[in-house]
């Protein structure tokens, strides 16, 4: 019996140093793909904290198998030497970063992202003389996506089922952040079906919207308002329109009595995974471009509007009004 529970001991004993010997080797590098985040043993030396980062780089970042990306990260590592702490390592991540997915891929350090954020600033929604306005501000995924969604979309849909001729979507300012309510809260005027796809080149994979539902994009979101509508939509732009308020206005590219107005965006229409390192600092890391339903690839170049105006919100309204939306009231 007592050579049964040591060999019974000895069993568990070398499944638990083969597991830990697992955890020590994989850890880092899959520990994103299982729990959201590279996991450590023991707190890493720069060199293996740096290592660990330009490995998942390598293996989902958008340029990662490019030649200025191998050269990048064998000069990093040559430097790596010379770092004496976790924080010496951040501006040769970001360096290598950078030439893996371009300028969407970065280190944000610690501190620069709160735990806690403030509550999601909300869109909000005017009619005038039969157009609708709805502003849609960026927002995240730590915030309330449903109150975000069901703020655009109910007074929306109202307004459409009371008469109104044409919608103004304003995406200025939007520098991003979850894009599915986003979506949602605009799904009445978008059509089902497929609306944009992430291209990593390799595959694509869609965003799409089934009635006020969105999926594939963000935070999967319904609406709790439905109700399809067709009328000229018009959409303002500035250079702060960046990531996800890029995607959002790409949804709309190629539709009919679709038009942009105002600025060229900030050249950030790229597909992000992030995870937080054990210093708290956070990895962005860009794994797709957006491609529109016209076949069209948008990455880190801006969007130019249609008609580049100073003054888009009283240009929208001229072209609407060439659209037959010219009710006054």
């Amino acid at each position: 019996m007592k050579k049964a529970r040591r060999w019974l001991l000895g069993l568990v004993a070398a499944v638990i140093v083969a597991g830990l010997g697992v955890v020590w080797i994989f850890g880092p590098t899959y520990g994103t793909a299982l729990v959201g985040r590279p996991v450590f043993l023991l707190k890493p030396s720069p060199q293996r904290y740096a290592t660990t980062v330009f490995d998942i780089a390598e293996r989902h970042d958008f340029y990662a198998d490019s030649a200025e990306f191998a050269r990048a990260r064998q000069l990093a590592e040559e430097d790596l030497a010379e770092a004496d702490s976790i924080a010496d390592t951040y501006p040769l991540i970001d360096s290598v970063l950078k030439a893996a997915g371009g300028k969407h891929s970065t280190l944000v350090v610690p501190g620069r992202i709160s735990p806690e954020r403030e509550s999601a600033p909300l869109p909000t929604v005017e009619t005038q003389k039969g157009i609708v306005k709805v502003t849609l501000p960026p927002t995240d995924q730590q915030w309330d996506g449903q109150e975000y969604a069901d703020a655009a979309a109910k007074p929306l849909v109202a307004a459409l089922e009371g008469g109104a001729c044409g919608v103004i979507v304003d995406l200025r300012g939007n520098t991003g952040g979850d894009m599915g309510p986003m979506l949602a809260g605009v799904s009445s005027i978008l059509p089902d079906g497929d609306v944009l796809w992430f291209s990593t080149g390799n595959y694509d994979s869609p965003v799409t919207i089934k009635g006020s539902s969105v999926s594939g994009g963000g935070t999967p979101t319904t609406a709790s308002a439905e109700g399809k509508f067709k009328v000229p939509t018009a959409l303002l732009i500035d250079e702060k329109t960046g990531s996800s308020g890029e995607a959002t206005l790409l949804a709309f590219h190629g539709l009919e009595n679709t038009r942009t107005f105002g600025l060229p965006t900030a050249g950030y229409a790229t597909a992000n995974i992030s995870f937080e390192m054990p210093d708290g600092a956070w990895i962005l890391l860009t794994t797709s471009q957006n491609k529109t339903r016209t076949g069209e690839i948008f990455g880190e170049d801006p969007i130019i509007p249609d008609q580049l105006s100073s003054f888009p919100e009283r240009t929208a309204r001229e072209w609407l009004h060439t659209q037959g939306c010219e009710v006054h009231n």
